[in-house]
């Protein structure tokens, strides 16, 4: 059941340790509220318990100077006054960190009796043997105080009006290597169960700091059956997807492997429900208009959609059909093998997809956009676990999608018998037209964490195996097409060379005559089939393309 739409709208997780970090969970409803005294911060609160407001208000103060603006330094980002104090950085030279931060909850209604506002977090010093300090208020009485450290402190504040938080930095000690820090700071309603609903009746944050690597993380109980779409900023305003989690019912980490500490001055984190208002998706056509220059008063793209039984949440399984197919014609191009998905297959305009030089100009990209967009309102679908596959003209578009779709949008991707084209990939970079159009004029850098599994055939005459020009357009290698990926997965190492491929033997997961390479501890793999054409059959025989069906829906559906 997903009915209760959560917004974490400020977990702040900063790269260098930040002023102020904030994460919110409660139950349904609506709360509204701003970040004042940061001239750099002004998010929106919203999305918690039914029947509950109130005001939340984050501010930092400074002894010798009361009004504090948020600057960036070169080692990170600190709030600095007229003498250039600096709070929460992560190599503060100031010995003199007298700063404060104040987090005042104020003008609250709609808890039932017998409930109260829980506030907790977690706090992170080292300054010598001087400990930083925090305290709790309820109006003006303090209810609890004591000293950061790595351990979770939390407090219950029941009857609340107003709440202040205010962490007080040290007037002296060491000053290198300083951090103060509230990675987080956690409202949920607790006890009553009245009109504010159940004590963590939705996903909260549980913790969140740097690791080890100087990777960002957090972690947080998730909700079985919901989805979660993980979003970054750098100044609290726009938000980045970067990526969809699965609900399990248990607690689920997701740590930034790509960002480091050090070296970006401001980086925030959050999780989002992903809402789901439309019931379960069943047995249809969906539907999406779209206006373009060949459809000037508008055109209905349409999908087909296969549901297995079984209440859900379901992956899906996106097929994107070759130049002259339909959506009906390849809603079964991995059947029997992908019964346990939802299968959407959607139609491209005059039976092409818009890469390079088709007939078809359509928006493509756009589409299949707004066509994920759309099958993520249903209740049975697994916004966590989508999956794209593309044969031929198909795959090309698959290609294009993983260049220019955002990583919250799609998790995996099968690339059949078509690699980059030369124009998706040269000189170092990817290309795009941000317009939707297949000019490949501007450089774009691709969605990170997928995975990808690619097949082609060694002897192809559409699509050349080891690059070039045909009929069809100029690619590169298929080989490079999936190192290229690699790359921005996080492949550092070479591109394997073609004698590192791994024969099949039948013993190790697939026949010969196809060649296995894999990156990144097979987060990435492409299949080289030696004879296969462009239908991956090899001396007329389609016993390896049925192969390639089973090695597509076992990786896709992983």
């Amino acid at each position: 059941m997903k009915r209760i739409t959560v917004i974490l709208p400020a977990l702040l997780l900063l790269t260098s340790f930040l002023h102020a970090q904030t994460a919110i969970s409660l139950g349904t409803g609506k709360i509204t509220g701003s970040v004042t005294g940061l001239s750099s911060a002004n998010p929106n609160v919203s999305g918690l318990g039914a029947g509950i407001s109130f005001d939340l208000t984050i501010t930092a103060t400074s002894v010798a100077t009361p009004v504090l603006t948020v600057t960036n330094h070169n080692d990170g980002i600190g709030v600095s006054g007229g003498s250039a104090v600096e709070i929460d950085n992560r190599n503060n030279l100031t010995a003199n960190d007298d700063e404060s931060l104040v987090f005042t909850l104020s003008n609250v209604t709609g808890l039932a009796v017998g409930q109260s506002l829980r506030i907790s977090g977690i706090g992170t010093r080292s300054i010598g043997t001087t400990e930083k300090q925090y305290a709790i208020f309820n109006g003006s009485t303090a209810t609890s105080s004591g000293s950061f450290n790595t351990t979770p402190f939390s407090i219950s504040v029941p009857d609340l009006a107003s709440v202040t938080i205010t962490a007080v930095g040290p007037t002296s000690g060491t000053a290198l290597n300083s951090r103060f820090i509230i990675n987080q700071l956690l409202l949920t309603v607790t006890g009553g169960g009245g009109t504010g609903g159940s004590a963590n009746a939705a996903a909260k944050i549980t913790q969140s700091g740097i690791d080890g690597s100087d990777h960002p993380f957090f972690t947080f109980d998730s909700v079985a059956g919901e989805s979660y779409e993980i979003q970054c900023s750098t100044d609290l305003l726009s938000w980045t997807p970067m990526a969809t989690l699965s609900g399990t019912g248990g607690s689920i980490t997701y740590t930034d492997e790509f960002t480091h500490a050090p070296s970006v001055p401001r980086q925030f984190h959050r999780a989002k429900t992903v809402p789901t208002p439309n019931g379960n998706l069943a047995n249809t056509t969906l539907s999406i208009t779209q206006t373009w220059a060949q459809q000037p008063s508008g055109y209905a793209r349409t999908a087909v959609v296969q549901v297995p039984v079984g209440a859900g949440p379901h992956p899906v399984i996106i097929l994107l059909h070759g130049n002259g197919g339909t959506g009906a014609g390849a809603i079964g191009a991995l059947n029997p093998h992908v019964s346990t998905a939802i299968r959407v297959a959607p139609d491209g305009y005059l039976n092409s997809w818009n890469v390079d030089g088709e007939a078809s100009q359509a928006p493509d990209v756009a589409f299949i956009r707004d066509l994920i967009a759309l099958l993520k309102t249903y209740d049975n679908v697994d916004a966590g676990k989508i999956s794209i596959f593309g044969n031929s003209n198909g795959s090309g578009m698959t290609n294009r999608l993983l260049i220019e779709l955002d990583g919250a949008a799609f998790q995996n991707a099968g690339c059949q018998v078509s690699q980059m084209l030369a124009k998706m990939y040269h000189d170092g970079n990817f290309w795009f037209n941000a317009t939707g159009s297949n000019a490949y004029d501007q450089t774009i850098a691709p969605a990170k964490r997928r995975r990808i599994i690619s097949l082609n055939g060694t002897v192809d005459p559409l699509i050349p195996y080891a690059g070039g020009t045909s009929v069809i357009g100029t690619f590169i290698s298929a080989q490079e097409s999936i190192y290229r990926f690699a790359q921005v997965m996080g492949e550092t190492g070479p591109q394997l060379a073609d004698a590192a491929g791994i024969p099949g033997t039948g013993s190790n997961g697939y026949s010969a005559p196809f060649v296995k390479y894999t990156y990144r501890s097979g987060q990435l793999v492409h299949y080289k089939l030696i004879g296969g054409n462009h239908g991956l059959q090899v001396n007329g025989s389609f016993v390896y393309a049925d192969e390639a069906k089973q090695l597509v829906a076992a990786f896709l559906l992983q």
